[in-house]
């Protein structure tokens, strides 16, 4: 598989790659493709653990900003050195929930699928806004996206009735965006409030986590009602997969 990265940890780092994977962004207009990302670094600002959903009830695990490219090998140094500041709750509170705050910018190298097949938009170092999508190049290789793809700073825009531009057919139009409900927006952060796969309560015993995630589909490309002229590319952040198993 492309890009899987295993890690083997105790529980101040599995707390963290909890939290820091963003929801995919769906489009009311576009057809959108996802695909590869060689660089995919995300700033994590906050970890907390929730007693719901709703995380009137929260612990705060971990106050910092720190950049971590989870595309990159060395990620599982950069997770446990952002884990080492870690608070630990309280024992005996079950908790639900994780919730982390992340900037909304993410630093993505890689390319979407097009609409039509054989067509490629890959990341030109050309950067997206909150009400904007990244402009991205258009090619028929696969080889030629990877190989040409540069860092571009995507960013998760803006929710909201036409409350995006996206370029179609060489020129622009606007398209609404929607959220799971997961996430929430706050002015340059993501809110990402995540369900734990069972509730968590702390006895003061730390478990082996094997976490593993790859980025094979974690770069979006969208076409406006399916164009695919040159010129059209939309990217902005998708979502790599992750997965956990504890002993």
């Amino acid at each position: 598989m492309f890009n899987i990265k295993n890690i083997k940890i105790g529980f101040k780092v599995t707390l963290i790659v909890f939290g820091m994977v963003p929801a995919l962004a769906n489009s009311a207009n576009g057809d959108t493709r996802s695909g590869p990302a060689t660089q995919y670094t995300v700033t994590v600002k906050k970890v907390e653990l929730c007693t719901s959903s709703a995380c009137t009830t929260a612990h705060t695990l971990v106050t910092k900003t720190s950049d971590m490219d989870i595309a990159s090998a060395a990620v599982g140094a950069v997770v446990g050195s952002y884990a080492s500041t870690m608070t630990l709750p309280p024992m005996g509170v079950s908790y639900s929930h994780m919730r982390t705050t992340i900037d909304r910018t993410f630093t993505i190298k890689g390319y979407g699928l097009s609409a039509s097949s054989g067509q490629y938009c890959y990341t030109d170092g050309s950067d997206g806004t909150k009400t904007a999508f990244a402009a991205g190049t258009n090619t028929t290789s696969a080889t030629t996206a990877a190989s040409s793809a540069t860092a571009s700073a995507l960013e998760l825009p803006n929710t909201g009735a036409d409350a995006v531009t996206a370029r179609y057919v060489g020129g622009t139009t606007t398209t609404t965006i929607t959220y799971n409900s997961e996430i929430s927006l706050s002015g340059d952060d993501m809110l990402y409030t995540k369900a734990l796969t069972t509730p968590y309560t702390y006895y003061g015993q730390t478990p082996l986590i094997d976490i593993s995630f790859g980025t094979q589909n974690a770069v979006n490309s969208m076409e406006m009602q399916g164009g695919d002229a040159d010129g059209d590319c939309n990217l902005f952040p998708g979502e790599p997969t992750m997965t956990i198993t504890i002993t």
